[in-house]
């Protein structure tokens, strides 16, 4: 497998000076297989660039195959500015979850940001030929790689993306918050035969997340917040700080991991002074700084 990231940017995309070193793009990340499967995973602003690319390079890869991790505004923008969209005869197969799923499918959301009031075209005026599926949990193939789902801690149904080919396998994560007790400190949830044992709850969350990671030759996880910011400011806003990624890392023995999803107020330089912070301490738990990347726009890792 070829990974190259596109878009390493959370929440709203910020181009300008300060942030041209790591990229102002939002999620993107592009998966070749050995056989030339393609898939791509999110479609933020990063797939306008991306689209560019694969016209500049033909024959363009049909099928594309598109998954979401959720539908959540950065993750989705660039549909409408991918240029493969754009031609007859390419195929793009979506997939990813769908919140209100009783009450919507996938393409009903996907339409809704190409309605006239915000996109001059609509989705059904596309050449290419789209379908849409909306996923659960579920284990699927895509030529030689095999794609495994599992739903991750956000504030809206989100998907995250075990891919694996032969004896190698990579993780996105998507937007992914740890998992904890919403109880008020000191309360027995005990007492309330509603809920039962929630630190228990929260310690099997946990595992089935590791679980989903483990042994993976690359993981590409959201790490928002510091570890300053999280806990005081950001818990329930759906991201996790680099402190809790590294503990990750090792309890699911885990070879590589990137670190994405950067906050928009964070520059190139604070992004500097956050990876000095993050290689020192993984080097005070025994992990090797070199395997603790920072996501960038334009990195190529190959598995």
């Amino acid at each position: 497998m070829k990974v190259t990231l596109w878009g390493v940017r959370g929440s709203v995309p910020v181009p300008g000076p300060a942030t041209v070193r790591y990229g102002g793009n939002t999620p993107c990340i592009e998966v070749v297989g050995a056989s030339g499967e393609y898939i791509i995973l999110d479609v933020g602003t990063g797939a306008h660039a991306l689209g560019r690319d694969l016209l500049s390079r033909p024959p363009l890869p049909s099928p594309i195959h598109l998954f979401i991790s959720h539908t959540h505004w950065d993750h989705i923008q660039g549909f409408p500015f991918f240029a493969p969209c754009y031609v007859p005869g390419v195929t793009v197969h979506v997939r990813g979850p769908v919140h209100f799923h009783q009450h919507r499918q996938l393409r009903d959301v996907f339409d809704q940001q190409m309605q006239f009031e915000f996109f001059p075209i609509s989705n059904s005026q596309l050449a290419a030929t789209i379908t849409y599926e909306s996923l659960a949990e579920t284990s699927l193939s895509v030529g030689s790689l095999t794609v495994t789902t599992q739903f991750m801690n956000h504030s809206v149904q989100c998907l995250g993306y075990r891919i694996c080919e032969q004896n190698r396998t990579m993780v996105y994560t998507g937007d992914h918050e740890p998992y904890y007790n919403v109880f008020v400190d000191g309360a027995d949830p005990l007492d309330d035969p509603l809920v039962g044992d929630a630190g228990a709850m929260v310690d099997r969350a946990t595992e089935r997340f590791l679980s989903f990671l483990s042994g993976a030759d690359l993981v590409i996880i959201d790490c928002q917040y510091t570890p300053t910011e999280y806990p005081v400011k950001k818990r329930t806003w759906g991201h996790s700080s680099w402190d809790y990624c590294l503990t990750w890392m090792q309890q699911a023995a885990v070879r590589c991991m990137v670190l994405t999803h950067h906050d928009p107020l964070r520059s190139d330089d604070a992004l500097d002074a956050m990876t000095q912070d993050i290689h020192r301490a993984a080097a005070e738990r025994g992990i090797d700084p070199d395997m603790v990347l920072i996501a960038r726009e334009g990195m190529e890792l190959s598995l």
